[in-house]
């Protein structure tokens, strides 16, 4: 078996499905199907089940998001974050999934709302933001208005958001909206609020509020 592997695991009557994560020689870690890990003990009580074999990632080409000329244009930065995140199965690890096809094809709703444009501007921590990024951010949201977004939406962690936010809102003067917003869970997880979250940052970018704000 493989990290990846989806198996099932069987100890003292309790029996566990899911998909197998780095583990220790003593433990087993397993993602559940509600996306959560649970650790098993492996001894001799421990009975284990291979179910499905790790399916590898095979890149398709994307092609462009068709463009609606009646709705407005957004621009979505990426700065990190939970938001812009994914559990990569095979190793346990949360890495950056950004990509505006991506977006629209998980939150089919959004294209009733804008055009998208996206761009990485970091894919940090955002405990790591410092402000040097935060200069460097408000130069890439004025070059996205001056080249005619209606608004701009920055996903960003959740720990330094609020910083964030202040930075901007004295660094520009904006005639658009600008939004910054994150999630408490990875698009994977079932309980995740990351597409909530950006429907509702997509709304708030094509309003008439003309300044920072942050949706949560």
């Amino acid at each position: 078996m493989m990290i990846g592997d989806r198996i099932k695991i069987k100890r003292e009557n309790i029996t566990h499905k899911g998909i197998l994560m780095p583990s220790r020689d003593d433990f087993i870690v397993l993602k559940l199907d509600n996306g959560y890990n649970i650790g098993i003990k492996k001894d001799d009580k421990t009975f284990i089940k291979f179910l499905e074999k790790v399916k590898k990632n095979v890149s398709k080409k994307k092609s462009a998001p068709p463009i609606n000329p009646s709705l407005p244009k957004v621009n979505i930065l990426s700065t990190g974050g939970t938001i812009a995140s994914k559990v990569d199965y095979r190793t346990g690890a949360v890495t950056s999934q950004f990509d505006v096809e991506d977006i629209l094809r998980a939150i089919p709703e959004l294209r009733k709302i804008a055009n998208f444009k996206g761009e990485v501007i970091y894919n940090i921590l955002s405990e790591n933001m410092r402000p040097e990024y935060w200069q460097t951010l408000a130069r890439a949201i004025a070059l996205g208005i001056e080249g005619g977004a209606d608004g701009v939406i920055v996903t960003h962690g959740t720990d330094t958001m609020g910083y964030t936010a202040a930075a901007l809102s004295f660094m520009l003067v904006t005639p658009v909206p600008i939004v910054l917003v994150g999630s408490q869970r990875s698009a994977d997880r079932p309980s995740s609020d990351n597409a909530m979250n950006v429907v509702c940052a997509a709304k708030v970018a094509t309003s008439d509020i003309a300044e920072v704000s942050v949706v949560m």
